[in-house]
């Protein structure tokens, strides 16, 4: 019987690490944004409890960065709830920076319009302007009690799928232990006590 004996020359240090994160950097036009003339779309239609909602999303050419969403659907959201959603994005976008007369253009344009449209040109106008997804959707976040079945609730969910793991929430802290809080397994979490709102 013939024996042999195997010399390890290198040993495995880690598995499965990643390289360090480097987070997505936020680049705000406040002015005049140059969209291009053409730009591919994809549609999505979202569900919730027999409702359904069809979301058309336009990305920057070569990308899979969208610039824009309009929605198609019969079931309208009428709830305040999704009106206070809306004044937290334009908000957002006034504490970002972006001139006051392209907000305004988007109220008066969506004036007459349903919360859905409101609330998916609201997030146009956001991601046009280079707000990064990550704090549209903690902004999002910061409301209490989404109901499940609502637009409201499904468009969050679908921003989310945009957000690499690892995304550290800039300047948002854990309201237990003030943390920095991170993007893990689709929710916003303190890496410190694990509060998030996802439960």
């Amino acid at each position: 019987m013939v024996s042999s004996k195997i010399k390890i020359e290198s040993k495995i240090v880690s598995v499965g690490l990643q390289d360090k994160f480097t987070p997505e950097k936020e680049i705000i036009v406040p002015e005049n944004v140059v969209l291009p003339d053409d730009a591919p779309a994809r549609m999505k239609t979202l569900r919730a409890e027999g409702r359904k909602w069809y979301l058309t999303v336009v990305y920057h050419p070569n990308t899979e960065k969208p610039f824009a969403l309009f929605c198609h659907t019969n079931h309208h959201e009428k709830s305040a709830q999704t009106s206070d959603a809306i004044e937290r994005l334009l908000s957002l976008a006034k504490r970002k920076g972006i001139s006051e007369k392209y907000i305004v253009s988007v109220e008066d344009k969506t004036h007459a319009e349903s919360n859905t449209s409101k609330l998916t040109r609201t997030i146009s106008l956001l991601l046009r302007h280079g707000v990064l997804i990550s704090n549209i959707v903690l902004e999002l976040d910061k409301m209490e009690d989404v109901y499940v079945g609502s637009f409201l609730f499904q468009i969050k969910k679908f921003l989310s799928n945009y957000i690499l793991e690892g995304t550290i929430a800039v300047g948002n802290l854990c309201p237990e232990c003030e943390t920095v809080l991170v993007y893990s397994e689709g929710c916003f979490k303190c890496p410190a006590c694990g509060h998030s709102k996802c439960g």
